[in-house]
């Protein structure tokens, strides 16, 4: 500072402290003219007197003034003057990291980032220079988020050396994606996301034509930069389209936006604001963050994962923890209530995002108790199911979904009505309806499990009661939405479709054996039927990924029942006869040949691979006719579990035959096909199809995976 500045510097400051110091004199010498009786004025029937402040104030003011001169003279404050203690910038600790930098680096004579981020004072400086400039994009603890990517990972779009890192903050990036939308229609477009989408081996609701298709298309438009999508590009930045890193989002959907309106992802270039050996802090920085958590994922035990990953498709994790067409353990899926909509949240370990900042403890207690860490949970996580896991398969699930890969999707924000939007009330919930009793495994004695089946029966139970939690959907619900443990397994409209009846009488009398309901759950297909709509789900996802040793070990259970779900003696098992010789002379078989029979054959045993068997289905041979009326009313897309065995999809009866003819057809299958001699009325059909009207499920053809963008979230079915 020059010394013209330096003297008006000092000039103004000690002046400005002279007039302050002489207004709080004056105040404090005419303090004792003040009247406290005098009022001054008067607002809103308040008077204001002159009462005199309190002299705790003046002296106050006054060491304060003390303080202030004592300051300037030990330390810089006045001008160019240095202070009696001669104290510099450098010397603040906080100022250290960068200050210092300089010092730190000239005593290193290796500057390769792997071995600086073992030098914990680099590191130091390049974690503050993270915060400052890096971390409003890619989070404090650099996992990213959304359109900015993972630092501490593998995956690097433009190269992950030394070299190539330090060019990236240095010279910054700039990759472009043109947009297709005028290229591609919107069918191919859907049929890319398709292909992009079944590249890290996700289960897709589309057929493989489609799928393949896609592919053609992408590489018709897209391998110049992707190859077919197997293939990373680091020169121009295209990354790797086969692995579950979607940097712009991996639902279907955002893929659909990326195609159409392209990227233009941009790194701004900090060579002109860090010198380079801040550059290299924060590389080291990162460097050191992706050391330690690839420690922590080699901490992890591989057997544990290995047990975690299977128990977490016994429990049908991904099923609820997806949105329709969205990536993995991210979330997003709605759950419409009575009393608003929630979402399930990413369990994926992202730090922000995810449970990545969760540890056991609370991962237990959201098991176990419903207990998540920033509040009480809805029951439509089944924790009150769960609770029933063995300790030892929590500590799997828990390394398991530690192992996976963070996925920086935002969770969706729950539009519950007040009060349920409380989460504290929710402990109540649990307090008056959660039944925290262990798990009985003792046998019954009414059922007569011989010895050798014992096991298989109590295995059963593990599963169906615990991870598998069948009773959260197969249970009727009270107005609190508590599960009506009175009338377990007994049915419960979800979706649009009834989770039907599945107590042990249901199933006997519709003629279920071991075998037939061990296929149904293992493979959704089976001499009963074919799976559909949210169980066909469920097995894609589930019981087809378990062994068939512990898909019959629930079944038997199921079949053998338990306490409360015995066996009546006095059912019959149905024994359908068949289209009679009489049944072919009906009117209402004309009507089944017309409109069913192309599909389902002339006498209603199916045809491979266009429609399944109705001759002894499970769901026309079921006592409640409403997911066959459902079936007739909607449509029904196909499964897409097995390519050799997906039936093609069925269309939407709902503007081709009235409510009578339907019932009167319905009726008529059901009796000659499934045994059942109550007929289906008008009337059934007709309450069956407002429901589904006014929650938005008929729309002709079934279409998924878009139904939940398309449909009003906020209608619930019941």
């Amino acid at each position: 500072m020059g010394t013209i500045l330096n003297f008006v510097v000092v000039i103004l400051i000690l002046l400005f402290l002279a007039i302050m110091f002489y207004v709080i004199l004056k105040y404090w010498r005419s303090n004792n003219t003040a009247d406290k009786n005098k009022v001054l004025d008067t607002f809103d029937g308040i008077g204001e007197t002159d009462a005199p402040p309190p002299k705790l104030f003046f002296i106050s003011m006054f060491i304060a003034f003390a303080m202030a001169v004592g300051y300037l003279i030990l330390y810089p404050g006045l001008g160019n003057w240095k202070g009696l203690v001669e104290w510099q910038q450098s010397d603040d600790k906080l100022s250290a990291p960068t200050t210092t930098l300089d010092h730190q680096m000239a005593q290193l004579s290796n500057h390769s980032l792997s071995a600086l981020a073992n030098v914990e004072e680099v590191v130091r400086s390049g974690e503050g220079l993270f915060q400052t400039h890096c971390a409003a994009c890619h989070r404090d603890n650099a996992q990213g988020q959304k359109h900015f990517p993972n630092l501490i990972d593998n995956d690097w779009l433009y190269g992950g050396s030394d070299a190539e890192i330090i060019h990236s903050i240095k010279h910054g990036r700039n990759g472009a994606m043109p947009g297709w939308e005028e290229v591609l229609s919107n069918e191919e477009v859907t049929n890319v996301s398709y292909y992009l989408a079944a590249l890290d081996n996700r289960h897709i609701n589309a057929p493989s034509v489609k799928i393949a298709q896609g592919k053609e298309t992408f590489i018709q438009n897209c391998s110049s930069c992707h190859h077919d999508g197997t293939v990373a590009n680091p020169l121009i930045g295209a990354p790797l389209l086969s692995d579950d890193i979607w940097l712009h989002g991996g639902s279907i959907e955002e893929i659909q936006t990326t195609i159409r309106g392209g990227l233009n992802n941009v790194m701004p270039a900090f060579g002109n604001q860090l010198s380079d050996n801040k550059i290299l802090a924060i590389g080291a920085y990162l460097n050191r963050s992706k050391i330690d958590y690839e420690t922590r994922m080699s901490a992890l035990d591989q057997e544990q994962i290995k047990r975690g990953e299977y128990l977490a498709y016994a429990g049908d994790c991904v099923a609820c923890h997806s949105s329709e067409g969205g990536e993995p353990f991210a979330g997003g899926l709605p759950f419409v209530t009575p009393f608003g909509t929630a979402y399930s949240t990413n369990i994926t370990p992202h730090v922000s995002e995810g449970i990545g900042d969760y540890n056991y403890q609370e991962f237990k207690d959201a098991l176990y108790k419903g207990k998540g860490k920033h509040g009480y949970l809805y029951p439509a996580m089944p924790y009150t199911s769960y609770q029933y896991v063995t300790e030892e398969d929590v500590q799997a699930l828990w390394a398991y979904l530690q192992s996976i890969t963070p996925v920086a999707h935002r969770n969706s924000t729950n539009q519950m009505m007040f009060p349920s939007n409380i989460r504290l009330g929710l402990l109540g919930w649990n307090i008056v309806f959660m039944d925290t009793d262990p798990l009985n495994i003792d046998i019954p004695t009414e059922l007569n499990i011989p010895e050798d089946k014992q096991e298989l029966w109590q295995r059963g139970k593990y599963f169906v009661m615990g991870l598998g939690h069948c009773s959260e959907c197969h249970t009727p619900r009270n107005l609190a939405q508590a599960l009506e443990s009175d009338k377990i397994f007994q049915g419960n409209i979800i979706d649009g479709w009834n989770a039907p009846n599945i107590t042990a009488n249901e199933l006997y009398e519709d003629a279920w054996d071991l075998n037939s309901l061990s296929d149904f759950l293992h493979t959704a297909h089976s001499d009963k039927g074919t799976a559909f709509a949210g169980m066909a789900d469920v097995v894609k996802n589930s019981t087809s990924k378990m062994t068939r040793d512990d898909v019959e070990s629930m079944a038997y259970y199921l079949l053998k029942g338990d306490k409360g779900n015995t066996l009546d003696p006095t059912i019959k098992q149905l024994k359908p006869s068949g289209f009679t010789a009489e049944a072919l002379q009906s009117p209402q078989y004309a009507l089944y040949k017309e409109t069913c029979g192309a599909c389902h054959g002339a006498d209603g045993k199916g045809r491979d691979p266009i429609a399944p068997t109705l001759l002894h289905n499970g769901i026309i041979m079921h006592s409640d006719p409403f997911n066959t009326i459902a079936v007739a009313v909607r449509g029904l897309s196909p499964t897409y579990i097995d390519e050799e065995r997906n039936f093609m999809p069925m269309v939407s009866f709902e503007d081709i035959l009235s409510d009578k003819e339907l019932a009167d057809m319905i009726s008529f299958v059901r009796y000659y096909l499934g045994d059942r001699k109550d007929p289906v009325t008008e009337q059934q059909v007709t309450d069956v199809r407002e429901r589904l009207e006014k929650a938005g499920y008929t729309q002709g053809l079934h279409s998924t995976p878009d139904m939940y963008e398309q449909r009003d979230g906020n209608i619930n079915v019941d």
